[in-house]
């Protein structure tokens, strides 16, 4: 495993950290807040990143069952066939970041499905570390590292990672352009990053429900793959119904422009999920589509949305270049 304090730099001048609270270079510390170092500089933030911030305060998503144990996560994640995948496609002695990590269900899974892999989680949310902590602590997880911090001024080294995650993260940022250039700026030479966002077609089904939903002054159950299912408590569901439907910041973006931009950055396309990979691993690359190519997926999952339980959250795989 990979020393994690090398995976960190000082947010305010990107010099090496004698230890995770202190800056060698620039004399910078950071405090420790509930066992995690916080490099989060709150009273820089915009308005409307601590607006999400705090809503996440007030519905931590995804929460934890307080008898979800190591099995009952990984029993309950292998039920995705994207995380299956993502899990096959990761080297299991793998650097791998997941930024914006909410409760830090996909790094447990992750850290847990390879002991030898060294995952770090950085998110803004305390209630949602808080969540990721407890959960950490509870099971004995030793390869997975959290610490708060911003998207825009992450604590971490730049091409630092094998695999970089951010799912479901830059589209709830005053700056998705931006919040996606700094995450890609961590992955190594020759690594991969997995980007998830809501695709501005794909979510046409979903915001059709919303306009409904509001029109009605609560979702229309029947129409939402998620509250129709009888799996999920009702806690659960207002959880969903607050994310999905009452969230104080989301952008919509258009798989083309999210393609350009990180292509800008030195990457090559691989993929995006879905559709789901039928043979070969996630991180095999596949020919690049077309502006009718990239125009028909956008449309196929559009079409597929009322059935879709991500509610038009898409990924595209990159990987840049060595």
């Amino acid at each position: 495993m990979t020393d994690p304090l090398a995976l960190l730099r000082c947010p305010e001048c990107r010099g090496e950290l004698s230890d995770p609270g202190t800056c060698r270079d620039g004399g910078h510390s950071f405090p420790v807040r509930n066992g995690l170092v916080d490099y989060l500089a709150e009273e820089s933030r915009p308005a409307a990143a601590a607006e999400v911030t705090d809503f996440y305060r007030k519905f931590p998503f995804p929460g934890y069952a307080p008898s979800d144990d190591a099995d009952a996560l990984l029993e309950r994640s292998r039920r995705s066939a994207f995380l299956v995948q993502l899990d096959e496609a990761i080297p299991t002695g793998a650097t791998v970041l997941d930024a914006g990590c909410g409760t830090g269900q996909i790094s447990a899974f992750l850290s847990l499905a390879a002991a030898g892999r060294t995952v770090v989680g950085v998110d803004a949310c305390d209630a949602s570390l808080a969540c990721a902590t407890e959960f950490r602590d509870r099971v004995g997880i030793d390869n997975l590292h959290l610490c708060r911090g911003d998207l825009f001024r992450l604590p971490l080294a730049e091409e630092a990672f094998d695999v970089v995650i951010s799912r479901g993260v830059v589209h709830h940022t005053p700056d998705p352009d931006g919040a996606t250039r700094s995450v890609a700026a961590r992955v190594k030479p020759g690594g991969v990053f997995v980007i998830g966002f809501y695709e501005n077609v794909a979510r046409v089904p979903h915001r059709t429900r919303r306009v409904l939903g509001k029109l009605r002054g609560e979702p229309f159950r029947v129409l939402d793959p998620v509250l129709r299912r009888r799996d999920f408590t009702e806690e659960k569901k207002r959880i969903w119904i607050a994310d999905q439907y009452r969230h104080p910041l989301e952008r919509m973006l258009p798989l083309p422009d999210v393609v350009k931009v990180v292509e800008a950055e030195g990457f090559s396309w691989i993929r995006t999920v879905p559709p789901a990979v039928e043979s070969g691993s996630m991180f095999d690359a596949t020919p690049r589509p077309g502006p009718l190519g990239l125009l028909g997926r956008r449309l196929g999952w559009a079409l597929s949305g009322l059935n879709d339980p991500d509610a038009g959250l898409v990924c595209v795989v990159f990987r840049k270049a060595a």
